[in-house]
């Protein structure tokens, strides 16, 4: 079970993750961060999902990315070993120039760039970049909530939540039917429109007396 602890263990927790080389998770939050998991690859299902069942988007990435340095990678496949959603791969090398037998590539499609492969490089090959395209995380837990049921395909359950409601019935399956359109979710999880999207979406919960959520 959980317990309070003072900063100092808390910083200590970290450092010590750090150095098993654990994945550090957190709530995909902006403001008011409720979690960080610290992720092994054997047991955290967040993880497996990608390197066991292969879901590239099981998680949301840092705005970073892993990248190797050719000419300063030895080959050692320390990085491999460290990642822990198996995105790593050492390739024999037909023709060496050097003594070097395999080369480190990373596969970019699942790479979450969390930098545990940076940390266990030896020779500074191997570091983290800005990514091309930047990821814009959600500033509350209630932008991530609706968010995520969108992309899912059941905002319509949260929206009209009561089951005995033959009213919420209907627009249940009249909304649902309006946000499957593609080119409608698309719309709503563009830059221009997700925040005029979202503050509409916050005020009509509050309308419907949803507090508890608006409130996360």
């Amino acid at each position: 079970m959980a317990k309070e602890v003072s900063k100092t263990q808390m910083l200590e927790h970290f450092a010590r993750s750090k150095e098993l080389g654990l994945v550090f998770n957190a709530d995909n939050v902006q403001k008011n961060i409720t979690f960080i998991c610290h992720c092994c690859g054997c047991c955290c299902n967040i993880l497996l999902g990608i390197s066991k069942f292969g879901y590239p988007n099981f998680v949301v990435t840092s705005n970073y990315i892993a990248e190797i340095d050719e000419h300063l990678c030895n080959g050692c496949g320390k990085c491999a070993k460290a990642c822990k959603i198996d995105a790593i791969q050492m390739v024999s090398i037909e023709k060496p120039a050097t003594k070097k037998k395999k080369d480190a590539k990373i596969d970019k499609d699942f790479c979450i760039g969390c930098g545990v492969c940076a940390l266990s490089c030896p020779t500074k090959a191997l570091q983290l970049v800005k990514r091309e395209k930047r990821v814009i995380m959600p500033e509350t837990t209630f932008e991530r909530i609706i968010l995520q049921t969108l992309k899912a395909g059941n905002l319509q359950h949260h929206i009209f939540d009561n089951p005995q409601s033959k009213t919420q019935d209907f627009m249940r399956g009249f909304v649902g039917g309006f946000l499957r359109i593609p080119s409608v979710k698309r719309t709503l999880l563009s830059d221009a429109l997700r925040s005029t999207f979202l503050a509409t979406m916050k005020m009509g919960m509050q309308v419907q007396g949803k507090g508890w959520l608006t409130k996360l």
